[in-house]
């Protein structure tokens, strides 16, 4: 009588097909995103072209999220992960306001790290430094984040 050489593997075989299958199937949504706009002003004057980061704090969920500044200084969170607006919750903020050698601001979508571009941050480390930025806010549906920065130390 012939034996099937292949027969001892075909349980394994099938199990992990059915894994494979399981977690093709499941995939995590997320944290339920609120949307977040909100202005930047700068000696009570609107900044345009400024970079915000949002981190997440204390037991906010998700990876946070960027924006950009339009010319009168308003902004729409977009989600690390895509998708526009943050989880509620509280987040620390920085704000950064680069100008290249000539006074114009950086490129939007400029991925230069900072220590290779030519660029100067113009606003100082507690709001630009990710590990020194004294910005906070908090997200919850309706409410906009309005950031009221000066250039004093």
């Amino acid at each position: 009588m012939e034996t099937n050489k292949c027969a001892p593997f075909l349980p394994v075989v099938l199990i992990i097909f059915l894994c494979f299958l399981i977690g093709c199937g499941t995939q995590d949504p997320g944290p339920e995103l609120t949307a977040v706009m909100g202005t930047v002003s700068l000696n009570e004057k609107p900044l345009a072209n400024a970079d915000l980061h949002f981190i997440p704090v204390e037991s906010t969920p998700g990876v946070g999220g960027e924006a950009r500044t339009k010319e009168g200084g308003e902004f729409n969170v977009i989600y690390s992960r895509g998708g526009e607006g943050l989880p509620a919750g509280n987040y620390r903020v920085t704000v950064s306001y680069r100008l290249m050698p000539d006074g114009s601001p950086v490129p939007e979508g400029d991925t230069t790290p900072p220590i290779e571009s030519p660029a100067t941050e113009q606003l100082p480390r507690k709001y630009s430094d990710y590990d020194h930025s004294q910005l906070k806010a908090t997200i919850a549906p309706g409410k906009p984040v309005d950031l009221k920065l000066t250039s004093k130390n």
